[in-house]
């Protein structure tokens, strides 16, 4: 075969060119093409998406372990202290509790005064007197039961308002709460017959206050921890 007849036959078998017509070539256009193929990240920035996600983590984890040592005592004592009960029993110690309409009156005036700095779940008074001492030196308290999360500045917060109560509250001090826990203060205050003591608990599910006439506040803080080891209770 010669050169000539080779060209021929390789020409004849090769496809011919379809040329589109004008009408078809909008719709042509139309047709999707092969999906582009994305652009794979480069090495680099993978190593900074990953970098700064690693950062993001250790970022929350600290926190989240700050939080943890922060806030973990206290919702610990929260669940401890909570759902309290607080009652006033007929006696406490020698004291004997007053029931009569007057020794009633005075509480709950006392305790409608506590309930304009604090809202309490549920409350409870009481007047006590021992027989020996007399009326001059009845205890008043009054308090009730609710979830607190800053004790202390709940118990600050109602002796400022007994200020405004009493005629002042000076000389506030720290005394040790107890096994109970939480916080105990005791200050004093001028009263018609000489110095007054004005005490007050807090804790994670209780506040309670006390009117201490005729003694100091030395004298009140440990009357007013087995007010509290007796009317209080817990799950």
């Amino acid at each position: 075969m010669s050169e000539q007849d080779a060209k021929v036959r390789q020409e004849s078998a090769a496809p011919e060119a379809v040329e589109i017509p004008q009408y078809a070539r909008p719709a042509v256009r139309l047709v999707p093409g092969p999906d582009p193929v994305e652009p794979e990240d480069s090495p680099a920035a993978h190593s900074k998406r990953r970098r700064w996600t690693l950062t993001a983590m250790a970022v929350l984890g600290a926190g989240a372990i700050a939080a943890a040592f922060t806030l973990g005592p206290t919702l610990i004592r929260i669940t401890q202290q909570n759902d309290a009960k607080l009652t006033m029993p007929e006696k406490i110690g020698t004291m004997v509790r007053d029931d009569s309409p007057a020794a009633k009156d005075t509480a709950g005036y006392l305790l409608t005064a506590l309930a304009a700095g604090i809202e309490l779940d549920a409350t409870a008074t009481g007047i006590y007197t021992d027989p020996a001492e007399g009326a001059a030196k009845s205890v008043m308290v009054f308090g009730g039961t609710t979830t607190m999360f800053s004790p202390e500045r709940e118990l600050d917060t109602v002796l400022k308002l007994m200020e405004d109560e009493t005629g002042g509250v000076t000389g506030l001090t720290g005394y040790d709460p107890g096994d109970l826990g939480g916080v105990l203060k005791c200050g004093a205050t001028d009263a018609p017959d000489g110095i007054m003591a004005v005490c007050g608990w807090a804790d994670h599910g209780s506040l309670a206050l006390a009117l201490f006439p005729g003694r100091t506040p030395t004298e009140a803080a440990p009357l007013m921890t087995t007010i509290r080891t007796t009317t209080l209770t817990r799950p």
